[in-house]
């Protein structure tokens, strides 16, 4: 019975792990020809009660972007290969924050 209780948690644990710690998003097809002008990173803060997948994403999509237009502005750009991982919380206030990375690519004119 302890056996089965210690898998159950560890795998319950590496499933929590694995859901909520890191996220890719906006990732470069590899049929994408793009120039990629370079990196950036930010940090950026979501409530707990929002803590969705999406919210993430997309938070971490604006900072990286405000941060990009920063370094380029007067280059039309966008951001691809975006990573994320949560950092530190804050249970008082129910504020967690994250790091983002992602790649700034020049933006294709359409």
């Amino acid at each position: 019975m302890k056996t089965k209780l210690k898998i159950f948690s560890i795998l319950l644990i590496t499933g929590l792990f694995a859901s909520c710690v890191t996220g890719d998003y906006m990732a470069m097809k590899s049929s994408e020809r793009t120039e990629v002008l370079g990196v950036t990173q930010a940090t950026f803060n979501i409530n707990g009660a929002y803590r969705y997948r999406r919210t993430i994403n997309m938070n971490a999509y604006f900072a990286l972007m405000a941060e990009a237009q920063k370094q380029y502005p007067d280059i039309d750009v966008d951001v691809r290969d975006i990573s994320w991982a949560i950092g530190q919380g804050d249970s008082v206030n129910n504020n967690f924050e994250y790091s983002a990375i992602g790649k700034i690519v020049r933006a294709r004119n359409n």
